[in-house]
């Protein structure tokens, strides 16, 4: 998995105006120039606490771990955490990546787990 470490490259993401979202994130996503795809990983500002950042960021980096597979190459995509991410688990989280991944039509092939 490739990250996005510039904020020039998550700006310019956050600025294309191609993004989706529902209760517990938002995904921004840009065409890219490269053949594989770069991921960002961000969190709202009104998660106050340090550890509940981390740990929802954690969480939705092993989700693209796990379906980078899947994922469509050339694109940067930037994943925002929710307030309401925090008081989700894991499950509800994959599922609403998945769920926005295919509205964006981002994943290979027809079933996802």
């Amino acid at each position: 998995m490739i990250t996005i470490k510039k904020n020039k490259d998550y700006k310019s993401v956050y600025n294309c105006n191609n993004s989706i979202s529902d209760y517990n994130l938002v995904l921004f996503i840009k065409k890219n120039d490269y053949n594989y795809s770069r991921f960002g990983f961000t969190t709202a500002k009104k998660i106050k606490k340090a550890v509940d950042r981390n740990l929802v960021r954690r969480r939705l980096k092993e989700i693209v771990r796990q379906k980078e597979y899947k994922i469509k190459e050339g694109y940067d995509i930037v994943l925002m955490a929710r307030i309401n991410a925090v008081e989700s688990n894991y499950k509800s989280l994959e599922s609403s990546f998945i769920k926005l991944m295919k509205r964006k039509k981002l994943l290979k092939g027809i079933q996802i787990e």
